[in-house]
């Protein structure tokens, strides 16, 4: 597929491509291996029911996260890779961005704060959220959009690998037992601080950009460059983390735990697939600018190798799944297993909704459409836990069919919108571009 990819660019960003792959995909081996390594320790050391406490929490947070976020990931990344070569642009957007992201963060705080003092379900245990909520912080001061957009990815490469290596150290060290629940956002949110700021002074020293205070006027500007990206980022998460925080509020945290553990595995496995998205997603950009026809038929081969390797593995997955997850996990976990097989189905259809999602519909600037298909996943998806969970009460079952069936479902809408705009992806590269 590489050399697909290879023969539609130059030979300089071949090389790029090529050393951003690599980067890329060491950093998604750290960021496999590690979480492999403590992600099941935890289930084992904490308990499922603590384990499910602690990501009820970060489920929480998301919502505060996606504030502090408001999509610049990807809006700020193409903003980046568009103005990289000119220097007063570029300055002006990052600290643009980077202004934007802190006052953002400062306002979810008060939020959360208000929120966690009112309600007792939150209040009693409202060290770990205000634990979690550091994480955020974190974050919010590392900019991979940056790093991404300037195709600089050895640096988010050695900074995320070094944090999570510190990370997973401190978690075997610090967590013994179910008490040291509150270790692990503490240790957490520490590691991503420490290197957000170290993010900062790299940008500073070896791209010279300096921290400016900005007009507010520019700030705005990023901040409607960004919203449709921004809301479709939160009704993402109205049928992702929204899944879980809603289960917690229903259930118990053990069932958080079952299904958090499920779901996790799927992420995880279709996370391979991260470096090489983020590898070309600046390139595509680039590309959709000069020639609509090549980017499109450059698209339909990443497609199609694509849903042949991710097809593979995803048998692979159910065959195995069982003795895998009692090895891994103990015997605690068997109805994570059930619940795993229900989601499996996502390990072809997350890989494919990335190239729609994240690549072709911002690649060509269909921000509109980005932001209509995730609000009405986000809508189908309330309204189908609130038929699994309130009506026919089947919990976790249920809330792994409404994942299931909203992902398919946004799926198909991105397939129809961009065929409806003449981008017909899933067709032969022989098929002409303009029937």
């Amino acid at each position: 597929m590489l050399e697909k990819i290879k023969q539609k660019l130059s030979e300089r960003e071949n090389k790029k491509i090529f050393s951003n792959f690599i980067s890329l995909s060491f950093l998604q081996g750290s960021n496999l291996i590690l979480p492999l390594i403590t992600f099941p320790y935890l289930v084992r050391i904490l308990g499922i029911e603590k384990y499910g406490l602690v990501m009820f929490a970060q489920a929480f947070m998301m919502y505060f996260s996606l504030i502090g976020d408001y999509g610049f990931n990807l809006s700020g990344t193409r903003e980046v890779a568009l103005y990289r070569n000119n220097f007063k642009k570029l300055t002006r957007t990052y600290n643009s961005i980077l202004s934007a992201r802190l006052g953002l963060i400062i306002l979810g705080f008060i939020v959360m704060s208000i929120i966690v003092f009112s309600i007792n379900k939150f209040s009693n245990d409202w060290k770990l959220y205000f634990l979690t909520y550091a994480m955020i912080l974190g974050n919010t001061l590392f900019p991979i959009w940056f790093f991404q957009g300037m195709e600089k990815m050895k640096y988010i490469t050695i900074l995320s690998v070094v944090s999570k290596l510190i990370f997973t150290i401190l978690i075997f060290l610090f967590v013994n037992s179910p008490d040291d629940y509150l270790m692990v956002p503490m240790l957490n949110a520490l590691g991503s601080i420490f290197i957000g700021f170290i993010a900062l002074f790299i940008v500073n020293k070896h791209f010279n950009i300096p921290l400016k205070i900005q007009q507010t006027k520019y700030v705005v500007q990023q901040l409607k460059k960004g919203w449709y990206i921004f809301i479709s980022k939160v009704s993402t998460n109205l049928y992702t983390s929204t899944t879980t925080f809603i289960l917690g509020l229903v259930t118990n945290n053990s069932m958080v735990g079952y299904y958090v553990v499920a779901e996790k595995v799927i992420r995880i496995i279709t996370s391979l697939f991260a470096p090489f998205t983020q590898a070309i997603y600046p390139n595509i950009v680039k590309l959709s600018q000069k020639s609509r026809s090549e980017t499109i038929l450059l698209l339909r081969k990443i497609l199609k190798y694509t849903f042949i390797i991710f097809l593979f593995i995803w048998i692979i997955a159910v065959c195995l799944a069982e003795p895998l997850f009692n090895l891994v996990f103990g015997n605690d976990v068997n109805h994570s297993i059930i619940i795993f097989r229900i989601l499996s189905p996502l390990i072809v259809v997350l890989p494919v909704a990335v190239i729609l999602f994240n690549i072709t519909l911002l690649s060509f600037k269909m921000d509109k459409y980005f932001f209509r298909i995730y609000t009405f996943g986000s809508v189908l998806n309330v309204l189908l836990l609130g038929v699994f969970l309130f009506i026919l009460k089947i919990s976790t079952i249920g809330a792994a069919l409404s994942l299931l069936i909203c992902e398919f479902s946004i799926t198909i809408y991105a397939v129809v919108s961009l065929y409806k705009n003449n981008i017909k992806l899933f067709l032969p590269n022989d098929y002409n571009l303009n029937n």
